[in-house]
Order: structure tokens, then C-alpha cells, then sequence
């Protein structure tokens, strides 16, 4: 701990020292004990520690603490007793009974009661970090880094930017305060429902290998990566959880944050660059994310902004997806198997279809909106095929999601032997089974003869049933294009009866005429 960041603390009272207690147990282990409680003494003057200890119970490790501060103070500080003793309420009784004994029949210096500052119950953090096995930092934050912080992260909390992003996407982040080569890609976490929250990456793109990643192996992680992780409180250490309730973090909230600086060989807690540098990350990922859909390689897909740090200064912003890595020059096959798991059992998924006036006002009310591919046919027709996925809820911004990371080109209608036409949603990054209808029926009729009107264009909707009525959420609109396939149409079908029956009629002709030659 360096004296210009201890010295936070204040020097408005003169010899006071202040003590403070924490029960560790689920953060720290000490062989044979169950329960382990960490005391720390803090010098006032100068902000510096003057004495630490665990032990089995707050007696013990106050009283070694204390003993460590009056005989043999941590660093500089020479022995000494304190004027006043300054403690929160509930430790005041536990200190009177302790300190009797400490000073030898010398005058019990008086214990006050206070609120311990912000300063120093983050002191009281680096110290359980590092009896943990966190490793430190050189420079500890502010405590207006970390009220920064924790507001930009509730705001990317109630935006839920994972229900749009997946973490197969890179956000290149450029910032005023925290210059690294190439930038930092920012990854958002819990499409998937596992872990949410959100990575950075130096050098703007995902590590090497991450894509291949096994369990068991080593994680490949730069020196320098920051990771923002929101957990069920309950999974948290308590020194974890409780700065962030510390700091204002809802205390009845579903998820907590933690902040991590991570490398291949472990993770520590953050420096005050990285605090800051996270809070800009989070303010912009939000701000992006709140504009809606943005066409990747448009001029406008770059997302700017300022925010003011803790200190006053302001920290500019730009953020912008990463643009997909250029199809390899040598032709390649793709092959994948239909999977079945895109849709919740008992989902409805149906035919329709929409105007082009429906598409458009569809496009600003998704909460995820893909347009029609580069390249795609103008619009044409007067009915846009539709095919609409009515999930509850409950799923409906889990099932958009995976739509998107499917990266769907668009729908195709395989007919089988048994006569159905099963509806297979394809896209880069994988095929899914959707629907099963009849190939004789009205519906595919009408699908096949939307299709060829617009030119294969067509629309895949998750949204609620509501929506048919103009109400309800729209999860996600997905604008596709699939050339229509050249399958026996109804006039196609007339034509070949009317040439087959033409045919049968020329026959008997021919053989009545031949008959009555034979006569």
C-alpha cells in the first residue's frame, strides 16, 4: 500500500486510530478452523496500516491486530498508542473489553464510535484480495472510480445487452484514456444464460485459440484483459459482494458484479486505470447497444460518446462491431446438421405472411433487427413470406438471440418422401428444423407463390402472438433472402394433367383409326 493512497483517509484527528472487523470465512481458510475473522487497524494520521490479523474468532484477531499497532507496526510507523480509538457501533463493546489488557494499567485511550469511510473499508478489501490469492495493484482506485463504475455497470445491467449480443462478436472500443495498440474488443457475455457480463481484450480481437477452447485447457487470456462478471449474490465472497452494496448495487438484485483483472495464470483485483477503463467500456457497449440495429460496414456504425471519470476529466469514447473476416479465396462446403433445439417445445410456429409497409414498421419496434443481405433483390411483390416463431415471454429474447447467432441466411422447404414440406431455417453457423406442414396444402402454396412474387425474399419473426393485433414485444426480425426453389407448381401440375390427358386422347385415336384399317 503506497502512503499516497492510504493518505486518503484524512489527518483530522490526531493519534486516532481506526479499527475494523470482517468475518472472512468464506474468502479465507486457516487449517482446523471453520470460522476465520480478519482485523485491521488503521493510523488516521497517516492513513497507513498499523496492524492486521486473522483469527478463529473478532477477539483474537482484534486483539493481535491492536497488540501489532501498539509493539511492532506494520511498515514505517513507529510503535506508539493512540489518543482515540474509532470504530463502527457494533464492535465499541468488543473494544472496551479488549483494550484493557493491551495498555497495561496504563489510561484506556476512549473509544468513539463513526461510519468507517468508503477509503477504508477498500483498504480493508485489498488486504482480504490478497489473503485470498488475488494479486494487487500499484495503484488503488478512487472511491469516485468505483462509484463510476457500478453506475455504469447497473445501466448495462437494466439494458440487458445480451439478449442482441452473443459472445461470438467483438465490439472494437477506442478511448482517451487507455491507448493499446489496435484498441480493445469488448465481448458481451450471457446470450447463452450461463455467465453475463462483458470482456475486454487488448488488441481490438478475441484471443487466439478462444474458439477452440476445452475445458481442462489452458484459457487463453492476454495480460491485461478486464473482465466485468454479474453473479447470484449468493456465489459471491462476502468482501466481493459487499463493496458493491457498498457503492449502491441494489441489494434485492438478481446479479452482483465483480471485476477482475485476468491473465493466463490468474486473475487480481483492479488497478485505478482499469476501474476507469471499464466504466468507459460499459458506458459505451450501453450507448451502442441503445441505438438499435446497426448495419455492420455502414458510415454510421460507429458509436461515440464522453462520460465524466470520478476525477472531473472526461474520457471520449468509439465503439463499433467488428466486421466479419473475409471468406477465404478457396471455395469451401459447409456442412451442418439440422438440429431441433431453436424452439421451445409446444412453441407455435406458423406461415403468413406481411406488407412491405408491416416490414418496415417491424424494423424499429425489434429488439434484434438483421436486414436483408448485400446484394439481396429490390423489394417486389405485394405479400412478404413470413414465417413467425411465438414463443412466451419468458423465451422470447433467448430464442431472437439464438436466430441471430445462427446467422440465418434465410428458409428452405425440403420436401420428403412422405409427401411433407419441413421448413429448415439455414445460416452460416448452423440449420435448425422450425416446421412440418403438408406439400399439398393451401399454406405451402401460398409460401411457394409469395416467394417467387418477391424474388426469394422473406422475413423469420420471434415475437409474441399478441403482435398479429399490434401488440405484444417483437424479439427479433431477421430479413432473408433465398432463391425459390423450382418444386412443381399447381399451374405446372395442370399443365402436365392436360398433356398426359392430350396424349391419352391421341392414342385412341390412333388406335381406333388403326383398328379400322384392320377391318
Amino acid at each position: 500500500m503506497t502512503s499516497r493512497t492510504a493518505g486518503r483517509i484524512g489527518r483530522n484527528r490526531g493519534g486516532a486510530w481506526l479499527v475494523l472487523s470482517r468475518d472472512v470465512s468464506d474468502s479465507v481458510r486457516i487449517d482446523g478452523e471453520p470460522h476465520v475473522q480478519a482485523g485491521l487497524v488503521l493510523d488516521m494520521d497517516t492513513g497507513l496500516v498499523r496492524g492486521v490479523a486473522v483469527g478463529a474468532t473478532e477477539s483474537d484477531a482484534l486483539t493481535e491486530a491492536l497488540e501489532m499497532g501498539f509493539t511492532k507496526p506494520a511498515g514505517t510507523l513507529p510503535p506508539g498508542r493512540p489518543d482515540a480509538v474509532l470504530c463502527a457501533p457494533q464492535l465499541e463493546a468488543r473494544l472496551l473489553e479488549i483494550l484493557p489488557s493491551l495498555v497495561a494499567g496504563d489510561r484506556v485511550p476512549p473509544v468513539r464510535t463513526i461510519e468507517p469511510p468508503t477509503e477504508a473499508e477498500d483498504i480493508f478489501d485489498t488486504f482480504v484480495g490478497h489473503m485470498s490469492g488475488r494479486r494487487q495493484p500499484a495503484e488503488l482506485p478512487d472511491p469516485s472510480d468505483w462509484a463510476l463504475l457500478y453506475r455504469c455497470a447497473f445501466d448495462f445491467y437494466r439494458a440487458a445487452p445480451w439478449a442482441r449480443w452473443h459472445d461470438a462478436i467483438a465490439l472494437v472500443l477506442e478511448t482517451s484514456i487507455a491507448d493499446t495498440a489496435g484498441g480493445w474488443a469488448a465481448v458481451v457475455m450471457g446470450n447463452s444464460g450461463i455467465q453475463h457480463g462483458l470482456v475486454l481484450y487488448p488488441g481490438g480481437r478475441m484471443p487466439e485459440g478462444l474458439d477452440d477452447w476445452e475445458p481442462g485447457l489452458p484459457v487463453p487470456m492476454p495480460p491485461g484483459t478486464l473482465s466485468l462478471t454479474l453473479d447470484p449474490p449468493s456465489d459471491l465472497p462476502s468482501d466481493l459482494r459487499d463493496k458493491a452494496f457498498r457503492y449502491g448495487w441494489p441489494r434485492d438484485a438478481e446479479l452482483v458484479p465483480v471485476v477482475l483483472r485476468l491473465a493466463q495464470e490468474g486473475g487480481g483485483d483492479p488497478g485505478a486505470t482499469d476501474v476507469r477503463l471499464l466504466a468507459v467500456a460499459l458506458a459505451a457497449v450501453t450507448a451502442h447497444d441503445a441505438r438499435g440495429p446497426v448495419a455492420v460496414g455502414s458510415a454510421d456504425q460507429t458509436t461515440s460518446g464522453e462520460i465524466v471519470l470520478g476525477n472531473g476529466r472526461r474520457a471520449r469514447f468509439s465503439i463499433a462491431q467488428e466486421p466479419p473476416l473475409p471468406d477465404p479465396v478457396v471455395p469451401r462446403f459447409r456442412v451442418h446438421e439440422a438440429g431441433s433445439d431453436l424452439v421451445p417445445q409446444g412453441t407455435p410456429v406458423v406461415l403468413g405472411h406481411l406488407s412491405w409497409t408491416s416490414v418496415s414498421a417491424l424494423r424499429a419496434a425489434a429488439q434484434i433487427h438483421r436486414p436483408f443481405p448485400p446484394g439481396a433483390p429490390r423489394p417486389a411483390g405485394t405479400e412478404v413470406p413470413l414465417l413467425a416463431i411465438l414463443p412466451t415471454p419468458k423465451n422470447g429474447a433467448s430464442v431472437a438471440a439464438k436466430v441471430a447467432e445462427l446467422d440465418p441466411y434465410g428458409v428452405a422447404a425440403v420436401r420428403t418422401d412422405a409427401g411433407q414440406e419441413v421448413f429448415v431455417l439455414v445460416g452460416g453457423n448452423g440449420a435448425q428444423l422450425l416446421l412440418e406442414v403438408p406439400a399439398s396444402s393451401p399454406s405451402m402454396s401460398d409460401f411457394r407463390r409469395r416467394m417467387a412474387s418477391t424474388s426469394g425474399l422473406h422475413v423469420v419473426m420471434v415475437a409474441d402472438a399478441a403482435t398479429s393485433s399490434g401488440e405484444g414485444t417483437v424479439y427479433g426480425l431477421f430479413e432473408c433472402h433465398q432463391a425459390p426453389t423450382k418444386g412443381p407448381r399447381r399451374s405446372d401440375d395442370r399443365q402436365a394433367a392436360k398433356r398426359q390427358t392430350a396424349g391419352g386422347q391421341t392414342a385412341k385415336r390412333r388406335s381406333r383409326q388403326a383398328s379400322k384399317r384392320r377391318k
